[in-house]
């Protein structure tokens, strides 16, 4: 399994008690998720596993923060998930989200991005 880098995770501590807002794009094998800052700049882009594992080791370190992710066949159990991670989870369907929902070009780190900024 992947492991988030220490780099990624010093920025990500320097945010503890702010407000995060992650966009998570859940694929069958891959996930791309966006992090992005109370002002709305990305501070960590990356990819992890579809597991829960990689999902508690990412996302459970994290302070608590709003995650964003489309209704599709991994959201159930992913959304679960996070909620027991105390993180606020929100589950938009991909026609909610304009530019997920009239793309033509499929793009995992951009619908990751779309979906922090939308919500």
């Amino acid at each position: 399994m992947k492991k988030i880098s220490a780099d990624a995770m010093n920025r990500i501590e320097n945010f503890k008690g702010h407000q995060l807002t992650i966009g998570l794009d859940l694929g069958d094998r891959w996930s791309s998720y966006c992090v992005l800052d109370e002002e709305g700049k990305i501070i960590l882009e990356d990819k992890l596993p579809t597991t829960p594992a990689a999902r508690k080791q990412v996302l459970g370190r994290m302070t608590r923060s709003r995650v964003a992710l489309e209704t599709g066949t991994h959201s159930p159990w992913v959304s679960r998930l996070l909620q027991a991670l105390d993180q606020e989870v929100i589950v938009a369907h991909a026609r909610d989200v304009g530019l997920i929902g009239e793309s033509r070009r499929k793009d995992d780190r951009i619908d990751a991005r779309t979906l922090a900024r939308e919500n």
